[in-house]
């Protein structure tokens, strides 16, 4: 009985070392293993990849010089300070909205209408529908977004209507009916709501677009910034993938100047879009490399961590229970009618 307390006092001693030897070195098994850096800060970077339906809303205002609407349905544009003589204008435009073209001696007819709109407005406007394609990457932090991205446009343009004179002056149509656009812009948003598959964010394109070479004179147009302003809504399929859809309204403009006038007609080019996609990011860990692995959620070997190798991208790589798979076999398709579906 005596050599109990020092056997107690023997075993504790042993199990303080123990522990002690346990937590400075624990095993492999155990160690939150990391990605690698690199693998780590790509994985923060998303690529998204789209297309859907754009509206584009045309409209220019002429006021401030004078129109003559041919009978036989050609529209000129001339300068109010030329001289009409002869029952001639010495100079006319048409192709004014993207190609101003001119013609000398445009004779004047009794059945022609000419309009002077020194005090008179008059407007113009068409519809256009285009589809865009659209790529882009972006950086989060925390629920922050940072990227840039290019998208290209085949828009066709429809007739441009006046808003005003519509009994005398008739509609006209660009000396082309299909173009394209290219945009470059930065990307700003955030997120503001967020679940497990589910998550909304708001953000802004801004940047530069370039209208279509073959059809615009880009010698007469000066070209600001676009602004396009969207809500973003995302579903997804894995940690890697998902899938989006975002509404937006563009905000965009030019000025186009007559040659051999002093005279310039701002256009104006709102539109709202709709565009769906598929966005992927690079995994932070390596697929496990054994390929008899059948662990289902991210685990270590050799104290490095890995991902599973079970799930096809499009599942979850670390799921929960059920979450891959949330109906037994048995409660599927045809399975449900049977008395052994197995």
């Amino acid at each position: 009985m005596r050599s109990l307390p020092v056997f107690l006092f023997f075993y504790a001693m042993c199990l303080l070392v123990s522990a002690q030897q346990v937590n400075e070195n624990p095993p492999k098994e155990d160690e939150e293993a990391k990605s690698s850096g690199i693998r780590a800060f790509l994985g923060k970077f998303t690529l998204s990849l789209s297309s859907g339906y754009g509206a584009t809303f045309y409209s220019h205002d002429v006021t401030g010089v004078g129109l003559i609407q041919k009978t036989s349905d050609s529209l000129f544009l001339f300068d109010n300070t030329f001289i009409i003589s002869n029952d001639t204008i010495n100079v006319g435009y048409n192709n004014w909205f993207n190609n101003p073209q001119s013609h000398q001696n445009i004779p004047v007819n009794p059945s022609d209408y000419q309009l002077g709109t020194d005090t008179s407005q008059v407007t113009y406007k068409a519809r256009g529908g285009g589809v865009p394609i659209d790529i882009s990457v972006h950086y989060t932090f925390d629920r922050f977004r940072f990227g840039l991205g290019y998208a290209f446009e085949i828009q066709h343009v429809g007739e441009f209507k006046p808003q005003q004179f519509k009994n005398n002056l008739l509609p006209f149509k660009p000396d082309f009916t299909v173009t394209s656009f290219k945009r470059f812009y930065l990307m700003f948003g955030g997120e503001f709501f967020r679940t497990l598959r589910h998550t909304f964010a708001a953000d802004v394109h801004v940047g530069r677009y370039n209208l279509g070479k073959k059809h615009f004179n880009s010698a007469a147009i000066q070209k600001g910034l676009f602004f396009n302003l969207g809500v973003d809504y995302e579903f997804s399929l894995s940690e890697y993938v998902r899938v989006f859809l975002r509404p937006s309204y563009e905000f965009k403009n030019y000025t186009i100047t007559i040659p051999e006038t002093s005279f310039s007609i701002p256009n104006s080019l709102p539109a709202f879009y709709v565009n769906f996609g598929l966005r992927l990011k690079l995994p932070e860990l390596h697929k496990c490399p054994i390929s008899n692995c059948r662990t289902q959620m991210d685990h270590v070997h050799n104290g490095y961590k890995y991902r599973s190798r079970v799930h096809p991208f499009w599942k979850w790589q670390n799921p929960n229970y059920g979450q891959n798979y949330r109906r037994l076999i048995k409660y599927k398709g045809k399975n449900k009618r049977r008395l052994n579906p197995y």
